[in-house]
């Protein structure tokens, strides 16, 4: 199965009290790779798929394990990976991991709906996403 992965530091913002990565941060960061992943493979930003082809990409669904903390200054590998593509929905497998550590830190699997931002109905998924998304499938 083929992936995209990013690098996101563990800000002092992102830590609580105990020194630990804060658990609404994990949910921030998988979205940021979302976007790199569609900036990246898609060739455009992804703002412009939200503002000048009004597509959105709500998420419905999250399940988080949370395995080793994170703390300031570690870097948290990212990487995204899609599970199922149905008509409108996307299922994906998030993994972090703290720094060079083989197993997972982290790991969600989350489900998001194609929608048309200005009616949030569901919509197919267009073709240029569809194939983004066939290639991280593979």
């Amino acid at each position: 199965m083929a992936s995209f992965e990013t690098v996101i530091p563990v800000r002092f913002g992102d830590v609580d009290y105990a020194g630990i990565m804060y658990y609404p941060r994990f949910f921030q960061n998988f979205h940021a790779v979302f976007e790199d992943m569609f900036g990246n493979r898609l060739g455009v930003p992804y703002m412009s798929i939200l503002k000048d082809r009004r597509i959105g990409f709500p998420m419905v669904k999250i399940e988080t394990s949370f395995h080793q903390p994170f703390r300031f200054g570690d870097p948290m590998r990212l990487r995204i990976e899609c599970t199922r593509v149905g008509r409108s929905s996307i299922d994906f497998h998030y993994r972090g991991y703290n720094d060079q550590q083989l197993l997972p830190s982290v790991e969600a699997r989350a489900t998001v709906v194609t929608v048309n931002l200005d009616s949030m109905k569901p919509i197919a998924i267009p073709l240029d996403v569809l194939a983004v998304l066939r290639e991280l499938h593979d």
